[in-house]
Parts: structure tokens; C-alpha cells; sequence
């Protein structure tokens, strides 16, 4: 497990205070200032972005930005602002911890470190069906239990040891007792060796009966321990779900859409007047699409919702405007169309140039001008571009 800490160079004395709180928790962090490639965020990871005016002017930006989204798509992602400088496009309405103020960072980074710690905490294992049925109540208390036995694992990780300890200098004892024993021209047997273990016992004040009794159970404590350890050494480990499905997604989720079914629509709500009348009058030639008109959130259930759509999509089309590539949620779209390799048709539908960040997606793929096509010629532009998908 590894919490990688993201941040511009300028920020790396904010990372490393941020580092000490999180490793006094006992979690390993790990700094990344996009100048190394380290290794993608896994299943177990979290990554901490933190988010200031230098972020914004970072020659590593576009790589930090990657890997916070990529975090965010699985649930893994905590956004840190340590200023009031906007961030890159993309993270700007995430929920964030407000850092701004220097003077209660370290309260901020307790409030971080519980965060991390909730984002990698594994979820309790469950069947999809009784997923679908079961209360919310439920979960909660599978997941409480989870959490618990895995404090229980920590603290018997530094206790048992430490149990085992008394065993070890018995059997030590026991064995220096023994050969001492051995040692000249009457090698001692059984009842010298009992004899000096109650010797040895007396040294402290304790009877020679009670001397063997400790020792025999310390050592037997000590065996079941090293039993125990070597065990769970050689056990095969659980099989872990695939890390493929964002760890937002609700059990009792519709699950996705057939591969091919629909064309999943990227567009700025400001854009709605010119996008949905071109959408409908492809419907109308049979086409279907996947678009949202209702709103939706970057809260609970939206990262769930929308990577499904578009896991199950055969295609996006992005409607590029200067309201799209400002706008946080089709940038989102746009990376998680990429994350999953599917086709990219943008349409724009005004004369337009695409920002450095977008352009990266853009690249080597067809576009569409809309803004040139007569009004009625639209649709059927709009479906030619489509082709096939």
C-alpha cells in the first residue's frame, strides 16, 4: 500500500509535511512531483493531489493531472488545496480539503490522513446478487467489521512478538541448562535439567514447580505463535475483485450498457441549444446515444454512473466549444473515454481551438467543423462523421 503525495516542485516542503502525518499513521507515502514516472496508482494505493497556483504553471502538470484522474476514476483520489489559486481543469468541483491556511495545516493533514485511510480501506466482499438486496445498513456494519479485523491484524502484528518473547528466553534457557549439563565426566539427564530450572527460577523468587510451569507454557505460546506466522506465510492468498470497476460504483447500480449500444455525448450544459436538436434529429435516423440532461454531480454515484455509460459505449463524440474545454465535467469524460480506448469524434461547434490538455486527446483523430455546415445539413453531417460507430 503506498500513498503517493502529487504536487509541484514549488510545493515539495507542504508534500513532506504532509508525508510525516501520513507515515505516523503507518501508511507508506511516497512524493511524486511528475519529474520520475512512478509506478500507476494500483488496488491498495491512494494518491493525494495537492493543488496551488504553482500546480497550475508546472511543467509536470499534465502528468500530475493524469494520474490524480486516474486515481479519481477508481475512488482514490483526495484533492488538497493549499492556496486560492484555481485549479487545472478537470479538478476544479471535486471536493477538496482546504489547506489554505498555513497556520492549521497540521489539523488539515489529520483530516487528510483519515481520508487516505478511508480510500484504501478494502471494501467488505459480497455476492452481486445480495449486493443488489442488501440495506445500506448492512454495508455499513460489513464494512465496520472489515475495518475492525483489520485493526485487529495491526495490533496483533507488534503483539504477538512480543508474547513470543518469554518462550524464546526459556527455550533458551532450557537449551544453556541442558548442555551445560552434558558437559563433563557425568552428563546430567532429565531430573539435572528439571533441577536447574528450578534453580534458575529461585534466582527470582519462584518455587521450582512454578518455574516449570512457566516455562513450559511461554515455550508452548512461542511454538503456536511461529506455528501460526509460518502458516499465514505459506496461505494462498484470497483472490482480489479486479481492479477494472471504480471503487464508486454502487452494488445496486443498473450494470453497463451492451458494448455498441449507444454513442456517449460530451457537451457543456451552456451548449445545450445547439447540441440537442443535431442529437435528436440523429435519433431520429436510429441512432443511439447516451447524454446527460439532468445534472449530474461529481458527489456520490456521478464517477459510477458516468464510466459506466462510457465503458458501455461504442464511441464519444465531444461538442468542443469554449464552454466544453472549460468545463470540468467534459474533461473528465474526455480522459475516461481515452482510459478506455474508445473512438473520439470531436464536433465543434465553434471556431475553436482545443487548450494544450485537450489537444493531447485530439491528437491524430478526425474532426468535425458543425459551426461550417448549414443548419440543416447538420444531422446528417453529424451521422456521416459517425460512420460505423
Amino acid at each position: 500500500m503506498t500513498v503517493f503525495i502529487a504536487h509541484a516542485p514549488a510545493d515539495r516542503s507542504a508534500a513532506e509535511a504532509l508525508e510525516k502525518t501520513i507515515e505516523r499513521r503507518g501508511q507508506f507515502s511516497e512524493l511524486d512531483d511528475g519529474t520520475v514516472a512512478l509506478r500507476p496508482v494500483q488496488q491498495g494505493d491512494a494518491l493525494v493531489l495537492l493543488v496551488s497556483q504553482a500546480l497550475t504553471f508546472a511543467t509536470a502538470r499534465l502528468r500530475l493531472e493524469q494520474r490524480a484522474l486516474d486515481a479519481w476514476a477508481d475512488g482514490r483520489l483526495v484533492v488538497v488545496k493549499l492556496d486560492k489559486g484555481i485549479a487545472p481543469v478537470g479538478l476544479r468541483d471535486l471536493p477538496a480539503v482546504d489547506a489554505s491556511f498555513e497556520a492549521q495545516r497540521e489539523f488539515k493533514w489529520n483530516e487528510v490522513a483519515d481520508q487516505v485511510r478511508d480510500k484504501i480501506r478494502p471494501a467488505p466482499p459480497q455476492a452481486p446478487e445480495a449486493a443488489r438486496s442488501a440495506p445500506r445498513l448492512n454495508k455499513r456494519l460489513r464494512a465496520n467489521f472489515r475495518t475492525d479485523a483489520d485493526e485487529w491484524r495491526s495490533i496483533a502484528a507488534v503483539a504477538l512478538p512480543v508474547l513470543a518473547l518469554p518462550g524464546v528466553l526459556a527455550l533458551a534457557a532450557a537449551v544453556s541448562i541442558w548442555l551445560a549439563n552434558r558437559i563433563g565426566p557425568a552428563p546430567g539427564g532429565w531430573p539435572e535439567l528439571r533441577r536447574g530450572v528450578g534453580e534458575f527460577g529461585a534466582r527470582f523468587g519462584l518455587g521450582a514447580g512454578a518455574t516449570e510451569i512457566l516455562f513450559v507454557l511461554s515455550i508452548l505460546l512461542t511454538i503456536g505463535i511461529v506455528t501460526y506466522w509460518i502458516t499465514r506465510l505459506f496461505k494462498k492468498p484470497k483472490a482480489q475483485a479486479s481492479p477494472a470497476a471504480p471503487a464508486e460504483f454502487e452494488p445496486d447500480a443498473p450494470a453497463p450498457a451492451k458494448q455498441g449500444d449507444s454513442v456517449f455525448v460530451s457537451y457543456a450544459r451552456a451548449n445545450e441549444g445547439a447540441v440537442l436538436p443535431v442529437i435528436e434529429a440523429a435519433k431520429q435516423a436510429g441512432r443511439k446515444f447516451w447524454l446527460d440532461q439532468h445534472g449530474l454531480k461529481p458527489g456520490d454515484g456521478w464517477a459510477g454512473e458516468i464510466v459506466r455509460a462510457i465503458r458501455g459505449a461504442g464511441g464519444v463524440t465531444v461538442m468542443c466549444s469554449q464552454a466544453a474545454f472549460e468545463s470540468d465535467h467534459v474533461k473528465r469524460e474526455i480522459y475516461l473515454a481515452d482510459r478506455y480506448k474508445k473512438k473520439l469524434l470531436p464536433v465543434y461547434l465553434e471556431a475553436v481551438e482545443p487548450p494544450e490538455d485537450f489537444e493531447y486527446f485530439f491528437a491524430g483523430v478526425q474532426r468535425l467543423n458543425l459551426f461550417e455546415t448549414p443548419e440543416p445539413e447538420r444531422p446528417q453531417a453529424f451521422i456521416s462523421a459517425l460512420g460505423s460507430n
